[in-house]
């Protein structure tokens, strides 16, 4: 995901971001079977929904304008990134 070409990061910026941010992180695993999610155009975003889901996520943020129009179907808020950070005070 951080070498998305969007986000124009380089190798060295990609391991430098990794090693700031994993020690925040929890794991966690898809189960099998995977929760249910709702149909949505792209099929490349189940997954991160699958992992908000197991994951128990409280504001599942993102850059996809497809995600936030599933809120209605999730118990917690999909939210954009400018939404989560107005979250965080920041």
């Amino acid at each position: 995901m951080l070498s998305y070409p969007k986000l124009k990061l380089s190798d060295e910026e990609q391991q430098e971001l990794l090693a700031d941010y994993l020690p925040w992180c929890v794991g966690v695993r898809i189960p099998n079977p995977p929760p249910a999610t709702p149909e949505f155009r792209d099929p490349f975003d189940q997954p991160f929904l699958q992992l908000a889901i197991a994951g128990k996520a409280h504001y599942p943020a993102s850059g996809d304008k497809d995600l936030p129009r599933l809120m209605d179907q999730f118990d917690c808020p999909i939210v954009t990134v400018d939404q989560f950070l107005e979250t965080l005070g920041l």
